[in-house]
């Protein structure tokens, strides 16, 4: 699906994943919009839909997406006044917008802070000052650093290792690499260490305490935060399972949307407290998890972006009858203006409370997986058909679309045997 000249303003969006799929379905959704999706290649979660427009970069390299993204500029109108918003999917992509804000923003309309407030909040060892500083919960952290190598000896094992820079370690290169890193003990750290050293990989790298409780455990809060710096959108989302398969590991396969206690509406002040103490501007996304031994919701990280699994918010905006709501509309109004886009939010900090299922999952795998409080919520919401599935688009038509969707969830049958998540 090509972009119409007439269309008044055109969103471009790096990557190629279902939350680039989601982004572009929600300004489909909005104003009809066709989307220019930018990936390394063409795959099947973006083509022959009807709310994207594929255009390959081919190399991911910086200078190569730069050049291709002012290419795509001039042929979609930007010289003629037509605005172009530009978006990334991954971490890399929004640090890759803003280290070249000089050279794209005479084309594009970034909607992203800059990139010193980035590092300031999504670089781990930073984003866990700022915690202790607030007195907000956070797992016990020691940052590694490959020119120090110092690792204290009271850690208290098992941990998780993760970068603290993923847009980094997206170069790193060694044996059994992973985007989160188990460690049961010292032998295994001191292995984990040697290869992280010798892949070139120069940035820190988080050593944390494994909060006990499997996928369940896991929270995720997503806020819009307007360009005066008020935040006026949240919705939480508890994970009911995650996939595990090594390239996504980590991703939500099916969250339950709600407020349902003191923990999460806790969660939820203190994440707007983070983002008030940063002056955040735009879409921010925090994954935590409840530990069980003392009840609280321990924060893990702040996403600059729309998470990949991002559709949860705009399904329960619509639960709301919030259309105001939906990201897109979001983005529109606040940084295109009242031309294009005339819905006023309500003041204040609006938090969804509407209850649903959103899943990637076919419904017979997903009952495999049902533990818990989660699992119960879930159960509930399947039997009354409350869920949603953001590559499940109505407005699609092409039969190949559909085959994809079909064979896509299929294929999570094959994903979660070999890769069977965690209790």
């Amino acid at each position: 699906m090509r972009v119409p000249d007439s269309q008044p303003f055109v969103p471009v969006i790096l990557g190629g994943d279902i939350g680039t799929y989601s982004l572009a379905r929600e300004f489909h959704e909005a104003y009809g919009a066709v989307s220019v999706a930018v990936p390394a290649a063409s795959n099947g979660v973006l083509d022959h839909s009807v709310a994207v427009d594929v255009r390959p970069a081919g190399s991911m390299g910086e200078d190569d997406v730069v050049a291709h993204l002012q290419a795509l500029g001039r042929e979609l109108g930007a010289d003629r006044g037509r605005p172009l918003l530009l978006f990334g999917s991954l971490d890399l992509h929004v640090t890759m917008i803003t280290r070249n804000r000089a050279e794209l923003e005479p084309v594009f309309t970034i909607p992203y802070v800059s990139l010193e407030m980035i590092e300031m909040a999504a670089l781990k060892e930073n984003f866990y000052e700022l915690c202790d500083e607030l007195g907000i919960p956070h797992p016990v952290t020691h940052v590694y650093t490959p020119k120090s190598k110092r690792v204290p000896d009271d850690l208290p094992f098992p941990l998780i290792g993760k970068p603290s820079d993923s847009s980094a370690w997206v170069a790193a290169k060694f044996a059994g690499k992973q985007k989160v890193h188990p460690i049961a003990d010292r032998t295994e750290l001191d292995d984990l260490l040697r290869r992280i050293d010798a892949s070139g990989y120069k940035g820190k790298f988080i050593l944390q305490e494994l909060i006990p409780g499997g996928d369940s455990n896991m929270r995720l809060a997503t806020f819009y935060a307007d360009r005066d710096g008020n935040a006026r959108y949240a919705a939480y989302g508890e994970v009911l399972v995650e996939e595990h398969a090594p390239v996504v590991l980590g991703n939500s396969a099916a969250i339950v949307t709600g407020v349902p206690d003191d923990a999460a509406e806790l969660f939820i002040e203190q994440g707007s407290v983070l983002l008030e103490r940063l002056g955040w501007r735009g879409f921010a996304m925090f994954d935590a998890k409840l530990d069980p031994r003392d009840g609280q919701v321990k924060f893990f990280e702040l996403n600059p972006r729309l998470g990949r699994n991002h559709y949860y918010l705009t399904a329960a905006a619509y639960a709301d009858d919030w259309a105001w709501a939906n990201p897109a509309r979001a983005y529109v109004r606040d940084y295109l203006g009242s031309e294009f886009e005339d819905s006023v939010p309500p003041e204040g900090l609006a938090v969804s409370a509407s209850e649903l299922l959103y899943t990637v999952l076919p419904k017979a795998l997903l009952r495999r997986h049902m533990v818990g409080t989660v699992g119960q919520r879930a159960a509930a919401l399947l039997k009354t058909r409350t869920t949603t599935n953001p590559l499940a688009y109505r407005a699609e038509r092409h039969p190949r679309r559909w085959f994809y969707v079909a064979a896509a969830l299929l294929n999570q049958f094959r994903k979660f045997k070999q890769y069977p998540p965690r209790r």
